[in-house]
């Protein structure tokens, strides 16, 4: 083979390598985007749920709403508003003993104020928080829960019943037309608001300083959310309820059985139209 001969097949592989690493480029580019950018969900896949404008009472979107099922950690609106109706101290340092079968970033046998507990419980749905709490009721757990049903009576919740106060128990259920008026009551509760829509809170345990981050990722970034809770269970699916200004309105947004933790979030955003 000639020097000419030899230079033009060197060119035709050169531009051969060439063109197959720009395909496969970007044949890897492509599937790599491909994989971390999820289907759009442009449906409300929740199978229960409620939107009232809870000034004018004007039901704006329901569905199911009052089928009973579980709710998951929804229930610890209602711990947080027992224990805050109790009277008791919330400045009080408790101690927080690990209880197996009882998730938790708190270190064992740390000692954290009855605000701090409620911190954690509404914001990032600790679930031994939640159980610190109703252990550090007057009377005690036994007592908390009993409570609790009273309260859910006495706000005409006639569907709804609670067995414990994390959430934990699938025993823990209601209906999206009861925890409408669960919302309503809880508005009422500037701590509620405050603990429930802030994203991330810092605790000193000891030696350790630990940041703590909300399960509702909406939160970081969306002002007019005043009120929030969610809640997961393979039984209850995911949930979440909320308090909305939108448009002028003061909305109450509930949703029941979506099919995951991240869908309960875009149901949320579908119900009340955020964009």
């Amino acid at each position: 083979m000639n020097t000419a001969s030899l230079i033009k097949s060197l060119n035709v592989v050169v531009r051969g390598l060439i063109v197959g690493g720009i395909i496969a480029t970007s044949s890897i580019s492509f599937s790599k985007t491909h994989k971390t950018i999820p289907p759009i969900q442009n449906t409300i896949l929740a199978t229960n749920y409620s939107v009232q404008d809870i000034e004018t009472g004007e039901v704006l979107k329901s569905l199911n709403d009052q089928e009973v099922r579980s709710i998951a950690s929804i229930t610890k609106l209602m711990t947080a508003i027992v224990i805050i109706n109790s009277g008791i101290d919330l400045s009080q340092q408790v101690k927080v003993t690990h209880i197996r079968g009882i998730s938790t970033k708190i270190p064992n046998n740390s000692y954290l104020s009855l605000f701090d507990l409620l911190h954690l419980s509404l914001m990032s749905s600790d679930n031994l928080a939640a159980k610190t709490i109703a252990l550090n009721y007057p009377g005690g757990e036994s007592q908390h829960v009993i409570t609790m049903n009273n309260t859910a009576i006495m706000l005409g919740m006639a569907n709804t019943q609670f067995t414990d106060p994390t959430g934990l128990q699938e025993t823990n259920v209601s209906t999206a037309q009861d925890l409408i008026k669960l919302l309503k009551y809880a508005e009422s509760f500037s701590i509620i608001k405050d603990f429930s829509t802030s994203s991330k809170y810092a605790i000193t345990a000891g030696p350790r300083n630990l940041i703590f981050s909300t399960t509702n990722r909406l939160l970081n970034n969306q002002n007019n959310i005043i009120l929030s809770k969610t809640g997961w269970l393979n039984k209850s699916g995911g949930c979440l309820v909320m308090l909305v200004r939108e448009q002028g309105r003061l909305l109450a947004v509930v949703l029941l059985n979506s099919k995951s933790t991240t869908t309960r979030i875009r149901d949320g955003v579908l119900l009340y139209s955020l964009k």
